[in-house]
């Protein structure tokens, strides 16, 4: 049997469906306010699923400072994100692919000393121009957005941004405040996805889909 959350992020992806006008947005992000709200692993999460509807799917860890998604499915992370926005050109030699269905990855790569430097030029905007024509979506797992100037440059290259909250995390202002600098670079938002959600928290909202959040305590928050 499915889990809740599995259930959850299937529901999450047939919300997504209904967020542009061609479907599941081609490409998106995952942020959020601060570390350890369950971001990576909803972007993995989503990314997985996707993969098993029978599309192509790259995860792209543009988290370089702090890079996680290798140790979701048990690569290295000598070569990545980082060599390609550095000026390598071959993005294939920095992909890889998974044991799971359809799902490929792009590591984050050496983290180098400026990772917003590296995302203010166009070759991210490049690469994902360049990946559509390979794969069928690119879910990239940006990094939070509080201090760091990377997530809104991020949101440059992608459709838009599915935003993770933890249920009982951040105070409702620095939510505000993140969306607010998502919104100051006009980068679409999809939807809001609270993780970590306890079951007698959630009252009428459980079971109403994306932006009414879905979580559990048994989730594997980063």
């Amino acid at each position: 049997a499915k889990s809740g959350l599995s259930e959850a992020y299937l529901s999450i992806r047939s919300n997504l469906a209904f967020s542009t006008d061609h479907g599941v947005p081609r490409s998106f992000m995952v942020t959020s306010t601060r570390p350890a709200e369950g971001k990576s692993t909803t972007a993995f999460a989503l990314a997985t699923v996707l993969g098993r509807t029978g599309k192509k799917v790259l995860l792209i860890d543009a988290d370089m400072r702090s890079p996680s998604m290798h140790f979701f499915v048990d690569k290295s992370n000598v070569m990545g994100l980082s060599n390609f926005l550095a000026g390598e050109n071959e993005w294939a030699k920095f992909v890889s692919d998974t044991d799971l269905k359809g799902l490929w990855l792009m590591p984050a790569g050496p983290t180098p000393p400026s990772a917003a430097e590296l995302l203010s030029s166009d070759r991210m905007l490049m690469l994902i121009r360049q990946l559509q024509e390979s794969f069928d979506h690119i879910v990239v797992d940006a990094p939070p957005i509080m201090g760091l100037a990377d997530a809104p440059l991020l949101s440059r290259a992608v459709e838009g941004s599915v935003f993770v909250v933890e249920a009982d995390g951040v105070a409702i202002r620095g939510v505000k405040a993140s969306l607010g600098r998502l919104q100051s670079v006009h980068a679409h938002v999809f939807g809001v996805i609270l993780t970590k959600l306890k079951q007698k928290q959630a009252g009428y909202g459980y079971g109403y889909g994306y932006g009414y959040g879905y979580g559990s305590d048994d989730s594997t928050p980063k």
